[in-house]
């Protein structure tokens, strides 16, 4: 039997009501885009669920929860490589690396947290294909009613979460001077220990290797508690504060954590020449106080400014850059070591 069609035409719940009552075993398919995900069923229970099937969502949730060693991943990892059909999850059982009833009710998790993330879907296509068993096929029967209900109650719930935490690419940093309660589950200190004032949302949930609904909720509320702060406009904003008293003061601090630039890949390039910003420090030396604001106001775009005001300000100008990047060795070493990301200032 094969069915198929377009999801706006037949809800994914509607879809997995219809394979659970006819009793169907295989899986279902959903694409939209260049996006794949799988929800497998056997007997019409879900026995598994993927909402990208590129990825191991299995693998990561039990590497993130820091319940597989190195030894025992990378046997697994090549016992799959030799049988492409194996999930990472059975092959770790198999192994004897993890029981199989904790990986079980990891496994339950993780396809609750798939469903959910398909339902979000409002198009595409999909295909479901009899007798297709889930690769890691733990033994996991999970009612369709009962994950679909839960998928639609965390759905219920998303609209709150999100306006905590409004998207994906939303930064979150530490708060230097908490507000409430200080102290945390060991869920809680589990994703504080990955927030750096850099990575985003998106990149936390994939580290965790745990869902987005999961993931979003607990990171909702520290920030709600007071202990992260959500920043849209990337960085952490104290060192951005920090960073334009600075360059009033005429001089540089160095911004923690560094915000990404584009490399200069030239051979024989010098930390400065390569992107190191440093001829940013050179013009807020050389520049009045006035113009010194002005350039930490766009702090995020140092070596891009310094290179601009060169080429803009005529031969006179240019050449003045050009002389203090050859400054005296000593001071080229400071500049390195600020780049580096020692704390403290460069006095002039």
């Amino acid at each position: 039997m094969r069915l198929e069609g377009t999801l706006d035409g037949f809800g994914l719940a509607d879809i997995l009501r219809l394979l659970s009552t006819t009793n169907k075993t295989g899986a279902l398919h959903l694409r939209r885009g260049d996006a794949h995900g799988a929800v497998h069923l056997r007997e019409g229970a879900v026995c598994g669920a993927r909402s990208d099937v590129g990825r191991q969502a299995l693998g990561r949730r039990l590497v993130g929860a820091g319940l597989v060693d190195d030894a025992a991943l990378g046997l697994a990892i090549e016992k799959c490589v030799g049988e492409p059909s194996l999930g990472l999850g059975r092959a770790l059982v198999d192994a004897g690396a993890l029981d199989e009833a904790l990986v079980r009710e990891v496994a339950a998790e993780q396809a609750t947290d798939a469903v959910f993330d398909l339902l979000r879907w409002l198009d595409g296509d999909f295909a479901f294909t009899t007798e297709e068993l889930d690769p890691d096929e733990l033994g996991l029967s999970l009612p369709v009613e009962q994950v679909i209900a839960e998928a639609r109650r965390r759905l219920e719930s998303w609209s709150a979460v999100t306006a905590v935490v409004p998207s994906p690419a939303t930064v979150l940093s530490l708060a230097p001077c908490p507000s409430g309660e200080t102290s945390a589950t060991r869920q809680e200190w589990a994703l504080l220990s990955l927030v750096d004032g850099v990575r985003p949302v998106s990149e936390l949930v994939a580290l965790s290797g745990r869902g987005e609904y999961v993931v979003v909720g607990v990171l909702a509320g520290l920030v709600e508690r007071g202990l992260l702060a959500a920043d849209d406009s990337g960085g952490s904003a104290v060192a951005r504060r920090q960073q334009l008293l600075a360059a009033f003061e005429g001089r540089l601090l160095p911004l923690l954590p560094p915000l990404p630039r584009e490399p200069d890949h030239r051979l024989g390039a010098s930390p400065t020449e390569a992107g190191a910003g440093m001829g940013a420090v050179v013009s807020l030396r050389s520049a009045g106080p006035s113009e010194a604001v002005g350039v930490g106001l766009g702090c995020r775009w140092f070596p891009w400014c310094a290179r601009t005001r060169a080429r803009t300000a005529g031969p006179g100008a240019q050449s003045g850059v050009t002389a203090n990047r050859h400054r005296s060795s000593s001071e080229q070493g400071l500049a390195a070591a600020a780049h580096g990301g020692r704390s403290g200032a460069l006095t002039g």
